[in-house]
């Protein structure tokens, strides 16, 4: 009778512990476990309620970015790299290429009939941001 009452308390205490990592770490029921964001990282949620995404940042014109990027210290290079290598060249978002621009403190830009580019040089190749003329 000793063994069985250890036995349900060793598979009760497991359950129980599973049940509370459940709660804690499953979004919609009860409280989630939040990485992101150190300051708090357990937050109540109720049931059903919707998670709104995080808000974007709206994107800037180009010549918003270049602004921007004079502004915060960038060197600007009229034209493409010379050395630009087509296959090691990586596209990035805006925001993603404002911060590789900010680190590097060197943009090259060139701007033609289809569209408008910026170039970071990078050890392994560029990276680029291009907005996309409009046709006219």
């Amino acid at each position: 009778m000793g063994a069985l009452a250890v036995l349900w308390l060793i598979i009760g205490s497991a359950f129980l512990s599973g049940l509370f990592f459940y709660v804690l770490i499953k979004p919609d029921l009860g409280l989630s476990y939040n990485i992101s964001d150190p300051s708090h990282p357990l937050k109540l949620h109720l049931f059903g309620e919707e998670q709104t995404p995080p808000a974007e940042e709206p994107e800037l014109s180009f010549n918003e970015a270049l602004t921007l990027l004079r502004d915060k210290g960038c060197a600007f290079v009229e034209g493409e790299p010379k050395n630009l290598d087509p296959d090691r060249c990586v596209y990035l978002s805006q925001k993603e290429l404002v911060e590789e621009a900010l680190s590097r403190k060197l943009v090259f830009i060139n701007v033609d009939e289809e569209a408008s580019t910026l170039y970071v040089p990078e050890t392994e190749g560029h990276v680029a941001w291009q907005e996309l003329k409009e046709p006219v």
